[in-house]
């Protein structure tokens, strides 16, 4: 279970076992993650998260009564998944930037179905976060500190981890999401973001906007393309030995790993596994920089110390 960090005027975290009364069962298909009777700022909440038993998204999304564009991302870093998707201008997007981005480790869909009441209220808050990403702690500070996230994707550079990976709650919002401004919807997503930091997970919302990739989109979408293409220990280390020179640029890479366009192909899929970061802000020229990702977290282990 997570470390809850406590209220300032707190001695003791509040832990009790939940009121038998107010115990919620699974599902089909889904098991209890966690249950827990938290102590918010000025009242007491009942939470329980449920996730899939199959470790994938709790729900699919896409069912036939949609009448609008849905699909699924394959993705690396959702475990060779394919990750369900309801919006192309809010959640697609989205995948494709956690897909590339060097500070996201890892990524899920509908990752779980969070159920809240208020201690004293018969009402009940059902939220299923659109996302869970586990990112670099500073890449995650910065999105709480309220960088677009596509800006925080295209300045982000190895050096800027600390070797600490916190875990994000994501809620994506398209330009013509009705929900926004309802006041109901609203304090949902409030309750929400105090019980996932109580849980010691941070919580975000992502808006179109954020999504724009006006600067680094060309890059995002053809390393997106070569995720699944297969490296094996040689491309590896190769990779690792140029990237760890100093101005190590994208064409020198490419030459290393056997020329166009083979070579592109497994720089791409190298930069989405984490063993090196490619500069998105370049439009991949041959003289974009290249940089190893030395922390021993690249997907999935082949460079652990």
């Amino acid at each position: 279970m997570p470390e809850f960090p406590l209220n300032a005027d707190l001695d003791k975290p509040f832990d009790p076992v939940v009121p038998e009364a107010l115990v919620r069962k699974p599902r089909r298909n889904e098991r209890l993650d966690i249950g827990r009777q938290l102590r918010m700022d000025r009242e007491l909440v009942v939470a329980h998260v449920f996730v899939a038993e199959d470790g994938g998204p709790v729900r699919t999304i896409i069912n036939g009564r949609h009448r609008k564009p849905t699909g699924r991302h394959y993705m690396i870093k959702a475990g060779f998944r394919s990750s369900p998707w309801e919006s192309m201008q809010g959640e697609y997007p989205f995948m494709q930037l956690c897909e590339v981005a060097t500070a996201v480790h890892r990524f899920l869909a509908q990752p779980h179905r969070l159920e809240m009441q208020v201690i004293g209220s018969a009402k009940r808050w059902v939220y299923f976060p659109d996302a869970r990403i586990h990112v670099d702690r500073a890449f995650g500070e910065m999105l709480l500190s309220g960088v677009p996230f596509d800006r925080a994707v295209a300045e982000w550079r190895p050096r800027m981890a600390d070797g600490v990976v916190m875990v994000m709650l994501v809620e994506v919002k398209t330009d013509k999401d009705r929900r926004a401004e309802e006041s109901l919807y609203k304090a949902k997503l409030t309750l929400a973001r105090e019980v996932y930091g109580r849980l010691g997970w941070g919580f975000v919302q992502v808006r179109q906007s954020d999504l724009a990739m006006d600067a680094i989109g060309h890059s995002v979408r053809e390393i997106g393309l070569d995720n699944d293409v297969s490296v094996d220990a040689e491309d590896l280390r190769i990779a690792a030995e140029y990237a760890a020179a100093p101005f190590a640029d994208l064409g020198g890479l490419i030459r290393c790993l056997g020329g166009r366009p083979i070579g592109m192909a497994k720089a791409a899929a190298l930069h989405v596994r984490r063993v090196l970061q490619i500069g998105l802000d370049n439009d991949l020229r041959p003289d974009t920089r290249v940089r190893l990702v030395d922390d021993g977290k690249d997907l999935f282990g082949v460079m652990r110390r």
